[in-house]
């Protein structure tokens, strides 16, 4: 009886200060102790306040959709099953914000692979080596390296990956010009067909 006096002094908003509550008033400082009661039975926490005001409301929209739905002549198991239907509508139009989030993460990553190859691209790398020096330029990315810089990189350190390049052997010891590179090639050319008529 004691608890349920001290909620209703709650629920009232009387204090120590109200009328009703001369007796237990006394001076400014005894009317503290009694107006929340020994052992704080008459204080909420947030949590706890917020839970009983969304407790209120649920059943409060209830018992309107009840009262509406009777009022179109429905039986009660045709009323509550118009709430089940009405509440799963309800979920069904909320956004699913994870879903959401990850398309647009997913888009993200296909925009920048995107911008990746056309970079790797720029830089001459064969259409058939890209995706294989996109994925070993990405490991090479880190908070200090931008793909950029990476693929700058690695492209310096694997230039078989850069469709421009055509390698040429040079065996001549002489200097760079065509005529002695030329002779070399075709000292080589008559040692293979050497070897090869034996």
């Amino acid at each position: 009886m004691k608890k349920r006096m001290c909620l209703q002094l709650f629920e009232d908003g009387g204090g120590a200060g109200s009328g009703g509550q001369g007796g237990n008033a006394g001076d400014g400082n005894g009317s503290l102790g009694n107006a929340g009661g020994s052992g704080n039975q008459g204080t909420y926490s947030y949590a706890q306040a917020e839970e009983i005001a969304n407790a209120r409301a649920e059943r409060a929209e209830k018992a309107a959709l009840r009262s509406y739905f009777q009022q179109q002549g429905m039986t009660e198991q045709q009323v509550n099953q118009a709430i089940a239907d009405y509440k799963d509508q309800q979920k069904k139009n909320q956004p699913n914000v994870t879903q959401l989030q990850q398309d647009l993460e997913n888009s993200r990553n296909e925009v920048q692979r995107m911008k990746n190859e056309k970079f790797l691209s720029s830089k001459g790398v064969k259409a058939d080596d890209l995706d294989y020096v996109a994925y070993k330029v990405s490991k090479m990315v880190d908070d200090k390296t931008t793909f950029e810089k990476a693929a700058e990189k690695y492209l310096k350190e694997n230039p078989r990956y850069v469709g421009g390049n055509t390698y040429r052997v040079s065996t001549s010891s002489g200097s760079s010009s065509e005529g002695s590179g030329g002779s070399a090639n075709a000292s080589i050319n008559d040692r293979i067909r050497a070897a090869a008529r034996r």
